[in-house]
């Protein structure tokens, strides 16, 4: 269970740390030039100065480059996670031999794809065999490494299944999974490379600035005087902190280890401590405008800009932190726990003079909804996290500060005036900024601490891409396989069958379906083997129970599947998120996973409710009038009391501390509240309110 938080950090130091850096810094400067576009970029530029050098557009095919990204990032799994935990830090020499191995098995395809393209199909020699075998095996060894046994069992189970459905014919596995681009180097793969890793080298920066933390303190700072202010804080900051990271476990280990300690002191149980940072910290994933990986499959999934994942999943993310929210006031108030004094909270006057540190979440926010590129997007607002970054340093000047921002800025209006579209040169003004970074560094009385914070950029980046992109490649082969058989199908219409069509049936199916790989599989991979299986028989039978088109019904179908891989993480036997909060708060897992999980009641709910209804969702709107409007406000309405009244009922406590028959009443009316019936919304309101009014009088009385 506690695997994947309890591995072995190595290549800490010395020569180690110092290969993982360049490799690193390669995979970044490559992300950058070949697979992000700068080539085509300068080749422009020049050109329309009347310097054309043809050599910038030799760049390789995206599958060449997936190649040999994938390859930088096999080595480093190798490197970075032993055989087994016991092995200690010391990398063994066995590893960099079969971390070099690893990396020749999938850059083999580098080599020898001019070949396959030209040709149209592969030779069955040795070579052309033997180097895709050893891709499988060294690709499920370095993810049992790196994400624990359960994600590489299943793909090399259905591996097997897949050789016996084909006859054992290797050479059709291999031409499908291997040099084709439905196996390992599949959609999944492609997201990551193309979109996944700017995001994750952006939240990298922002954490080794000090971005989080400041999030953190301003949060509290705000809240902190208010009742239950240290676990309200946990909410909120997990919130802003969870849109950059991606990670409910990377941001329960980022914010936790500041506000779980701080609940602990303000005389939350342990148990309660450890379950609200993960609940908030899976919601993360949630929250635009970054969702984390899977929300990127997804939108090519579905073959959708991204700016519809974002504002599809806007309203039903606010909702599921509202209720968390909700929840924790209530257990707050039943607890009876004080709001902190004023000496336990950061000072509120020194933050607010640094809250342009903030200004990278609302402009990543502004570029991906105007419809740049995601890639474009967030290297933009690298850019300005980094002048924001400068601003924040005592060591340049307010004149080198200005001339700094003018300089990025003015990268950005050279690139357009000289015929750069308007997204790409946002992009090379983001580019140039991190460039410009580096020079000042030097250059400036103790500006390396910038220097240093960027290098660790790159090498935080590389380490968290390892897991993202080998669950990306694992899940691809999983797809492939379930693709090339029709099995995807198959198990699909098997389900409706199963259910006798029952749409209820069939969400609960793909429900369990998500929940249980989650015990062992990452939310990404879960995603894209969720979606695979039930993704399309759940968007017909949702197209056909509220007569939407089908591209619709998909987009809903996915996002109700995306939120149960999610919300794995909280959900016991395994729920990761929960054991790191745990581990923080040295509690009991499964009184802090229970907690946790009710805690995140509303994110079970929420799918259902956008499934039959998905004006929620915006996205699958095709025409707005008043009906439509009253319709999302009702819906949003219906949601808040259904909250309000299972959180009173569950926790105990509405207006003060209330009974058993009252709890029974308040959950009952919330699950009927569920149904869609305007009188019992108009009833379950008026018994919430007469109640509260009641239970508030005889508190006040007493």
């Amino acid at each position: 269970m506690g695997e994947a938080l309890a591995k072995v950090e190595r290549a800490k130091a010395g020569f180690p740390r110092k290969l993982i850096l360049a490799l690193a810094v390669v995979f970044a400067l490559y992300e950058i030039f070949a697979v992000m576009g700068l080539n085509f970029i300068v080749y422009t530029m020049l050109k329309n100065l009347g310097i054309a050098i043809p050599y910038l557009l030799y760049v390789p095919d995206i599958q060449q480059s997936m190649s040999f990204l994938l390859g930088i990032i096999l080595l480093t799994a190798f490197l970075l996670n032993p055989l087994r935990t016991k092995n200690g830090e010391k990398i063994p020499l066995y590893d960099y031999v079969l971390g070099i191995m690893a990396f020749a098995s999938v850059f083999y395809l580098f080599i020898i794809y001019p070949e396959v393209v030209k040709t149209g199909y592969v030779e069955a020699t040795l070579a052309n065999m033997l180097f895709p075998i050893l891709a499988f095996a060294f690709l499920l060894e370095a993810t049992r490494r790196s994400l624990g046994v359960a994600l590489p069992l299943i793909a090399l189970t259905i591996l097997l299944l897949g050789l016996y459905a084909e006859g054992f014919n290797v050479r059709i596995l291999v031409n499908h999974l291997y040099y084709a681009r439905e196996g390992i180097f599949s959609i999944p793969l492609y997201v990551m490379t193309s979109y996944v890793f700017a995001f994750v080298f952006f939240g990298s920066f922002l954490e080794k600035v000090g971005v989080g933390k400041y999030i953190t303190d301003f949060i509290l700072s705000l809240v902190g005087r208010k009742v239950g202010g240290p676990a309200k804080t946990a909410v909120v900051a997990s919130a802003l902190v969870g849109t950059v990271s991606g990670s409910s476990v990377a941001n329960v280990l980022t914010t936790g280890t500041f506000t779980i300690p701080l609940m602990k002191r303000a005389g939350y149980p342990p148990e309660v401590a450890g379950a609200v940072e993960p609940t908030a910290s899976t919601g993360g994933q949630l929250m635009p405008p970054v969702m984390g990986a899977a929300a990127f499959v997804m939108a090519e999934f579905l073959g959708r800009p991204y700016r519809d994942i974002m504002i599809a999943a806007a309203i039903p993310a606010i909702l599921y932190f509202t209720s968390v929210y909700v929840f924790i006031d209530k257990v707050t108030k039943k607890l009876g726990i004080k709001p902190l004094e004023g000496e336990e909270l950061p000072n509120f006057r020194s933050l607010i003079t640094k809250a342009y540190l903030l200004l990278p979440i609302p402009v990543i926010t502004y570029l991906l909804l105007a419809g740049l590129e995601p890639q474009y997007a967030v290297t933009g607002s690298l850019g300005v996290a980094l002048i924001t970054a400068w601003m924040a340093q005592p060591s340049l000047s307010v004149k080198g500060k200005l001339i700094f921002a003018t300089a990025v800025i003015a990268s950005g209006l050279t690139a357009f005036y000289l015929g750069i579209p308007v997204g790409a040169s946002v992009y090379f003004s983001g580019v140039a900024s991190l460039l410009l970074s580096v020079i000042v560094g030097f250059i400036v009385r103790g500006g390396k601490a910038m220097v240093k914070s960027i290098i660790e950029a790159f090498d935080a980046s590389l380490r968290s891409s390892v897991t993202v992109f080998l669950a990306a490649s694992s899940a691809g082969v999983i797809q492939g396989i379930l693709t090339m058989t029709g099995w995807a199908t198959q198990i699909g219409y098997r389900l409706i069958d199963v259910v006798g069509g029952n749409i209820y049936l069939l969400m609960a199916s793909a429900m369990v379906i998500s929940l249980i790989l989650g015990m062992g599989v990452p939310t990404t991979a879960n995603y894209i083997i969720t979606s695979t299986i039930s993704g399309a028989a759940l968007g017909r039978a949702i197209a056909s129970w509220n007569n939407l088109p089908l591209a619709s019904a998909l987009l809903v179908a996915h996002m109700f599947v995306f939120y149960f891989g999610i919300l794995a993480d909280v959900t016991p036997p395994v729920a990761l998120a929960s054991y790191a909060g745990a581990a923080l708060a040295k509690s009991n897992f499964w009184k802090t996973a229970v907690n946790a999980t009710m805690f995140a009641l509303a994110g079970y709910l929420i799918p259902y409710i956008f499934a039959l209804d998905p004006t929620l969702l915006i996205i699958p709107v095709s025409q707005w009038d008043l009906y439509t409007l009253y319709r999302l406000g009702y819906g949003v309405f219906n949601t808040v009391l259904t909250i309000l009244l299972l959180s009173s009922g569950i926790i105990g406590w509405h207006g003060g501390p209330i009974g058993k028959p009252q709890r029974i009443l308040l959950i009952a009316l919330a699950l009927l509240n569920l149904t869609p019936y305007d009188i019992i919304t108009v009833a379950a309101l008026l018994t919430y309110i007469l109640l509260y009014y009641l239970n508030t009088r005889s508190r006040k009385a007493s």
